[in-house]
């Protein structure tokens, strides 16, 4: 084998590293990330909990971010995970009865009270957000900007 082979085989080792290196990131590094896209549900839902008797239109709460990340989210204490699981428990019943109103062209999606639902996103939001500021000393985590690793190689 010639020197260029070498070099060559030695780009590809770096490259090999680097991508390796950027792809690890440890549990506690994602934390915030989970936390974050939990309170954007927790917003998002609170919103919506607001003016739920007052819009025409209704639209189911928000979930997804939960279902991504209710596997991952034993490093919070006892009581936001209690809070956000009786959370979702209440949205997976909120949006089975709207989906029903939906399909049956009704307005009967008004009986549901959300009076418990909404003391229950203020309380898990203030929670999270206590939890931000004390491991990142902020409520919400900065924009991520793309990198020219992340773009290579991608961010997750």
């Amino acid at each position: 084998m010639g020197v260029g082979s070498w070099v060559v085989i030695a780009i590809i080792g770096i490259i090999l590293l680097l991508f390796s290196l950027v792809r690890r990131r440890s549990g506690a590094a994602k934390y915030p990330d989970v936390v974050q896209a939990l309170l954007y549900d927790i917003k998002l839902n609170q919103a919506l909990a607001t003016h739920y008797y007052e819009t025409t239109k209704i639209h189911r709460f928000e979930n997804s971010n939960w279902l991504m990340n209710k596997d991952k989210i034993s490093f919070l204490g006892e009581s936001a995970k209690t809070m956000l699981r009786e959370i979702y428990v209440l949205v997976d019943e909120y949006n089975v009865k709207i989906k029903a109103a939906q399909k049956a062209k009704d307005d009967s999606y008004k009986s549901i009270d959300v009076t418990r639902f909404r003391e229950l996103l203020e309380k898990c939001r203030q929670e999270l957000e206590d939890w931000m500021v004390l491991k990142t000393g902020q409520k919400e985590l900065p924009p991520k900007y793309p990198t020219l690793m992340g773009t290579l190689f991608g961010e997750r």
